[in-house]
């Protein structure tokens, strides 16, 4: 089993020339940025560093589909964000691996970062989207969820089979009370509105290329009215037309940052993601990733690249 190209149970330790080869650009010279990885399962846990630098995060692979849980323990960045600088020194960042940002470090820092399937924490979590969530404290929990990923990524021991899969067990059960704590009650497992949620949200990920689907629809499939449904998502500070959007978006982000669809026209990317128009898929992808189509395409690392294996 291998994960973004590193093996199981593998320890690996990059520098300026993989982060290069691997679609990272900085603003000149040597990017001073080094880390290792090691791998458990379908898990990484990344401590990163490096000086003062600007650069561009690239895309993974099209349709990465993995959340980073990051730990700031060093440091302050700023991220561009539609033409505008945002400063952030909060020490807990959650956010889609690989999505396009310029980061800019003005003094020495340092991360350590969780990676996980977004499959793996949907149990935990039925709806996670693909925004960037900066927090400004951590608890007593989260420190401690720190604490282990610190210590696991540092280590020089080697692990077994059965211990590899301990070890990502333990992250993904800290990232998992982590996520639902920082999501809320509403969110909690195992309830009848939680079933019903996740119910939901497989049938808009099997469904959400077909353009007439819309939340009567959801509704009629999970044979309940439209006014419960949207009542459920409302108290979770969603909604099923929202949830639909953005997965829509997501489709639409895959096609247009996967090399092998440059053929496709616009229009014909807005189809095969079920939006009903072009205009309807531009106002949702400025709406999640601040992206054009155009600009989610070329923003992407070149097909030609040696596909990269870790992002800063």
């Amino acid at each position: 089993m291998q994960r973004d190209g590193l093996g199981e149970r593998s320890i690996t330790e990059f520098r300026h020339g993989d982060f290069v080869r691997g679609g990272v650009r900085g603003t000149g010279g040597d990017l001073g940025m080094q880390a290792r990885v090691r791998v458990f399962g379908e898990t990484l846990i990344i401590e990163a560093s490096g000086t003062g630098s600007e650069f561009e995060r690239r895309p993974l692979r099209p349709g990465l589909p993995t959340i980073d849980i990051i730990f700031v323990q060093e440091g302050g960045f700023a991220y561009l964000d539609r033409g505008a600088w945002i400063e952030s020194r909060g020490p807990l960042m959650i956010a889609p691996s690989g999505l396009p940002n310029t980061v800019r470090f003005t003094s020495t820092w340092r991360f350590v970062v969780a990676r996980f399937s977004r499959e793996a924490l949907l149990p935990y979590v039925p709806m996670l989207s693909d925004d960037v969530n900066i927090y400004s404290t951590l608890a007593i929990p989260e420190r401690a969820m720190q604490g282990f990923l610190e210590q696991t990524v540092r280590s020089e021991d080697e692990v077994s089979p059965s211990d590899s899969s301990t070890v990502e067990r333990i992250a993904l059960e800290m990232a998992g009370t982590m996520l639902r704590n920082r999501l809320g009650d509403a969110w909690q497992p195992g309830t009848p509105q939680a079933v019903l949620r996740d119910r939901a949200f497989a049938l808009i990920a099997a469904r959400s290329g077909d353009v007439r689907l819309d939340p009567a629809a959801v509704a009629r499939e999970l044979g309940v009215s439209l006014r419960h449904l949207q009542t459920i998502f409302a108290d979770a500070s969603s909604s099923v037309s929202a949830e639909i959007r953005r997965e829509r978006a997501r489709v639409a982000r895959s096609i247009l940052q996967d090399p092998r669809s440059d053929a496709l026209s616009v229009a014909e990317v807005a189809e095969q993601s079920g939006f009903g128009s072009n205009v309807s898929m531009r106002r949702a992808l400025d709406a999640l990733y601040g992206l054009s189509a155009t600009e989610l395409r070329m923003r992407r690392a070149p097909a030609t690249e040696t596909p990269p294996r870790v992002d800063a």
